[in-house]
């Protein structure tokens, strides 16, 4: 699919990652973390849901209105990993069996409409109307992961069976939700919005699938479907689902030009927000674009927590106000990867690198910390300081974040790279290798990585026809990387937040950084944090947790905390802690955020007192900044 608006673009070919850190945790995913999903989704009897569908039985629904969605997202990252080359024929019938039962499910309710919880219990409910509740129902929400599952299973084995009944879906939707005559109806819960257009992007771009599928495909409607979802928000006047008006919490109270914060259920706002911004680069639309480039602006600048966290608020999933950034706050890992999709979407539409530095962050720091690093457990939640009481657990009455983990370490391969017409943009320093196919030939590279022990990555040219542009971004934690080219020294041009390099068959470019321990400091209207820093090193957040520190977690660092780095290969899977002095000349431990809460019960914190920090609401040097580094004096 070509887009009218788009600075940069997936690659053209297939990143393989090779890389000491990420293979392992990737291995986890798939071997543990993705089986355990769809084992617990078993037993909370989503599949048996399809199942009395079928027999027609009624008021039988299990589990929450949305597990339909929660299925078919798990669906989607399987999917993708398949697409990598993480396979098992088990998996592969495993996918085929629920595609039947979707599939027979959906013909035996008729009309292309599957919600088992609807076609259950509330048949008469159906979008919201006659007494139901569209906030809680999910129709359209797990409508939107059934396109994506339906899309992503067909990309990854070439397999019909999904994507006809999502195209099912997609024609009933289509036909009946609208401008009028049709229904004024509004997802409660964004997410369909981009899906359809993933939809409607694969059989433009594919054609003959409509003759491998025996329904009627059109482009045309789902396009029209999504522009609609996107646009209707904020008009009530022919709104015929309830609640009627959604308000500030489904992104419902204002069209999308007139918005101007980041509000509302932090999970719903981005995959709304990632909506926008795919629909700016489908119709070429700058104002709308600008639209979604001003809400990300409030929410780095003024609602983004250092570990990548959003959604401050318990109370009703939301954004706080801003720079209401309290160490307890809810950050719901669904939230942080609606993030990822949001800030990956405005890096292609704008060519910027600074989109990439809040996904690095937000991978690395809360995504990891979200399963446990034996991978079947989870985080909900995702709080910046604990007593204690904060623990991944086996499985959740509203299980929606193990999806979310998949969906979006299912596409990390293919956020390391991204191409346009002069060259190739990195990313994430990951390693691995590709072989990337441009109008002059197909271009082969390597790269290694030290990441994120050490600061060191290399890219070399294995294979190229001709020259072209390298442009690796310069990570945001660095602060004092140096670039070489074949060993040189080099200086280069700084574009969007990326180095410049022009290369050619055999040259390797390379970046080095002492990475040395930084203490961070939030803006001054972040009162929680005022007299505190917090420890980054590379792009890794750091914590103390008692299990290190005689049970404390609460203590000032010495004005000199005189930090050391150390090895720990034995320790968590291997990882570099952290020593330092407390202001009394006692020494303290800080191990990566991503790992705690993986030994045993106890007190963590991230944001430390810091001897000699002033008090200051001072906000010289603080413009389009929410944290920097501290420097004492």
């Amino acid at each position: 699919m070509v887009h009218v608006l788009e600075a940069n673009r997936p690659l053209q070919g297939n990143f393989t990652i090779d890389d000491a850190f990420w293979n392992p945790k990737l291995r986890t995913l798939f071997d543990v973390t993705l089986p355990d999903t769809f084992d617990k989704f078993e037993k909370d009897g989503t599949l048996d849901n399809f199942r009395d569908v079928i027999a027609g039985k009624s008021r039988t629904h299990r589990a929450c209105p949305w597990h339909d969605g929660l299925l078919y997202e798990t669906i989607r990252g399987a999917s993708d990993y398949i697409a990598r080359g993480e396979k098992s024929d088990a998996l592969i019938r495993r996918i085929d069996s629920y595609a039947d039962l979707i599939a027979q499910a959906q013909d035996a309710a008729g009309g292309g409409y599957i919600h088992t919880l609807v076609l259950l219990n509330f048949p008469s409910f159906r979008f919201g109307e006659n007494g139901g509740n569209i906030l809680w129902q999910h129709d359209l929400y797990n409508h939107g992961c059934l396109f994506e599952a339906g899309v992503h299973y067909y990309k990854a084995t070439g397999k019909t069976k999904l994507l006809e009944t999502a195209l099912k879906a997609a024609n009933a939707l289509a036909a009946e939700i609208g401008e009028p005559p049709k229904k004024w109806v509004i997802p409660g819960h964004s997410l369909p919005e981009y899906a359809l257009m993933e939809l409607y992007e694969l059989v433009t771009d594919e054609p003959d699938i409509a003759g491998k599928v025996s329904c009627k495909v059109n482009p045309d409607a789902y396009r029209e479907l999504a522009r609609f979802w996107i646009f209707a928000r904020g008009r009530h006047e022919h709104r015929t689902n309830h609640p009627r008006y959604m308000g500030e919490y489904s992104q419902d109270h204002a069209p999308i030009h007139n918005q101007v914060q980041a509000v509302g259920h932090a999970v719903r706002a981005t995959l709304y927000y990632t909506g926008v911004t795919r629909e700016a680069m489908l119709d070429g639309d700058q104002e709308l674009l600008k639209d979604s480039m001003r809400l990300w602006d409030n929410m780095e600048y003024c609602k983004l927590h250092i570990n990548g966290g959003i959604g401050a608020t318990h109370f009703e999933e939301k954004f706080g106000t801003d720079y209401d950034l309290v160490n307890s706050a809810y950050l719901e890992t669904c939230a942080t990867a609606g993030l990822i999709f949001w800030a990956e979407s405005l890096s292609r539409a704008t060519g910027s690198a600074r989109y990439f530095q809040t996904i690095e962050r937000g991978l690395y720091n809360l995504m990891l910390s979200s399963v446990a690093l034996q991978g079947d457990s989870y985080f909900y939640c995702n709080p910046l300081i604990s007593d204690g009481n904060d623990h991944h657990w086996a499985w959740h009455s509203c299980p929606c974040c193990p999806p979310m983990i998949h969906k979006t370490f299912g596409m990390i391969d293919k956020l390391v790279l991204a191409q346009n017409d002069e060259g190739i943009l990195v990313n994430l320093f990951i390693g691995g290798s590709a072989n990337i196919q441009f109008p002059w030939g197909v271009t082969q590279i390597h790269a290694e990585t030290g990441l994120p022990w050490k600061g060191s990555y290399s890219l070399t040219v294995d294979n190229a026809n001709r020259p072209f542009k390298l442009m690796l971004r310069v990570p945001g934690w660095s602060q004092a990387i140096r670039c070489s080219i074949n060993g040189t020294a080099i200086e280069p041009e700084i574009e969007n937040g990326y180095a410049v390099f022009t290369v050619k068959q055999g040259d390797s470019v390379a970046f080095t950084d002492p990475m040395d321990v930084n203490r961070i400091e939030a803006h001054p209207y972040v009162s929680a944090d005022r007299g505190r820093v917090a420890l980054a090193r590379g792009p890794l957040i750091y914590c103390v947790e008692g299990i290190d520190n005689h049970g404390e977690t609460d203590f000032t660092l010495a004005a000199d905390p005189d930090f050391k780095a150390e090895d720990r290969p034995d320790l968590l899977g291997g990882i570099v802690i952290i020593r330092g002095k407390k202001q009394d000349g006692e020494p303290f431990t800080a191990v990566p955020l991503y790992t705690w809460d993986n030994r045993m019960a106890g007190k963590m914190n991230v944001w430390l007192d810091q001897e000699g920090k002033g008090d200051t609401w001072s906000t010289k040097g603080w413009e389009n900044r929410l944290y920097r580094p501290y420097h004492p004096g």
